[in-house]
Formats: C-alpha cells, sequence, structure tokens
C-alpha cells in the first residue's frame, strides 16, 4: 500500500463516514508540512494525521504498485483495545473499510513503552508495506 493510494482510501472512508462533519487533505487544508494526511472535523473536534509509509520489501516506486491480498479479511474485532479517540477513530475506520490488504493494526498510546505525545496507529499489509498514520497536533 503506497501513501498516495492510503490517503484517497481514507479520504473517501471519511467523506462516507456520517459521523464526520467536513474532511480534506492536509494540502488542501493548508498544511504543506507533510506530502501526505487528512484533517477532519467530527463532533466539532478537529482531527489530523500524518502519513507516513514504510513500502513493501523491493517496492520501486518507478514501476505500477503490485497489489497484495491477504488470506483472509482483517476481522474488526483485532483493533486492539485503548488508544485516544483520535487513534480509534482511524483504526476502525480502516478496519470497518473491508480492505482485503490490511493484515494488523497496533495502537500507539496503548503500548506500554510508548512516549507521550508519539500518537497514531500502524497499519501492516499483506505486501508488508505499512503507514503510520501519526496523531498530528
Amino acid at each position: 500500500m503506497r501513501p498516495q493510494r492510503f490517503e484517497a482510501l481514507v479520504l473517501d472512508l471519511a467523506k462516507n463516514d456520517p459521523r464526520v462533519g467536513t474532511v480534506t487533505t492536509l494540502k488542501e487544508a493548508g498544511d504543506d508540512r507533510y506530502p501526505y494526511g487528512l484533517a477532519l472535523r467530527m463532533d466539532g473536534r478537529e482531527m489530523r494525521f500524518q502519513f507516513i509509509a514504510q513500502s513493501r520489501d523491493g517496492d520501486k516506486f518507478t514501476e505500477p504498485e503490485r497489489v497484495t491480498e491477504a488470506e483472509q479479511p482483517f476481522d474488526v474485532d483485532q483493533v486492539p483495545a485503548g488508544g485516544l479517540p483520535e487513534e480509534r477513530f482511524i483504526a476502525e475506520l480502516v478496519a470497518r473499510s473491508g480492505s482485503r490488504e490490511l493484515g494488523d493494526v497496533v495502537i500507539w498510546s496503548s503500548r506500554p513503552d510508548n512516549r507521550d505525545g508519539n500518537d497514531g496507529v500502524t497499519f501492516f499489509f499483506a505486501d508488508t508495506a505499512r503507514i503510520y498514520a501519526r496523531v498530528v497536533r
């Protein structure tokens, strides 16, 4: 999963979530510090996420992306308990998407060794890629 496609996926999911009032990319929201990410408003509260990618093994961005599906779909009940509202929102949003590429989800703030202020979610994909969705404050 490449960051451009992840950003488009999450943008579409958030636009179709009835709890979300507005959603846009960080760039469209005027935040050019990060190449990929989203800004959204939910329940009167703004949430911002930066998306950082760790490419699949051997990925070359000069070549078309190879999509790899997991052997079985990710079970939304496997989203770890706990976490901040922002982390829970994005973790559950992506987990409920039905994406056959998603393999696992880790919520950072609920890890025992997590540093203060280091909040977000790691999404693991069947092609070995990872997307880090960092909460931006």
